[in-house]
């Protein structure tokens, strides 16, 4: 990492620690049966993560949730299978020096009180973690990893960390805990 990077990190990381303290979230646990509205946060760093995530979102939509699903792509410009979807991707045009949204519609997403929020990726990019760590869903749900601490239901994937078995096991725990 370049020093200037370095820097714009650690300054974000700032940001993001002072915007927790005035603002924090309200934790709420939700699992699959009580949860109606579900967003998925996720990175294209890996090709085969948007069509996975793009299943999974069709998938829960066909189980009756309402979804709403934002990709980050770390490129100035959308590739071709960014437009006309029914996912929202974001490069880094649509974001600050500091990883802080200037879309619209990313704000939204952040701000939007989501039952549940996948977070599926564990990318350290500035504008991914601003989101992610910013976000006002109830319950965060994503895989064990050093930026872990964002997440209020931790997924340990064992030796398989696949996407596929990352969404396998975060149903498979969201099913079979019971809220009372």
């Amino acid at each position: 990492m370049s020093l200037i990077q370095s820097i714009k990190q650690q300054l974000s990381n700032r940001i993001i620690k002072s915007k927790l303290r005035k603002h924090p979230r309200k934790k709420e646990f939700y699992n699959l049966e009580r949860a109606k509205n579900i967003g998925i946060l996720f990175d294209t760093e890996d090709e085969k993560n948007y069509p996975t995530v793009k299943k999974f979102s069709e998938d829960l939509l066909k189980m009756g949730f309402k979804v709403e699903t934002v990709g980050w792509i770390n490129a100035s410009e959308l590739p071709d299978f960014g437009i006309a979807q029914k996912i929202n991707f974001y490069t880094n045009k649509d974001v600050k020096w500091n990883g802080e949204p200037i879309a619209e519609d990313l704000n939204k997403f952040m701000n939007q009180r989501f039952d549940l929020l996948f977070i599926l990726s564990d990318s350290d990019h500035i504008s991914f973690r601003y989101i992610a760590e910013l976000s006002n869903a109830a319950c965060k749900v994503g895989a064990v990893s050093q930026s872990s601490g964002r997440l209020d239901l931790m997924i340990d994937q064992g030796k398989n960390k696949t996407l596929e078995n990352l969404i396998k096991e975060s149903l498979n725990y969201l099913s079979l805990i019971k809220k009372h």
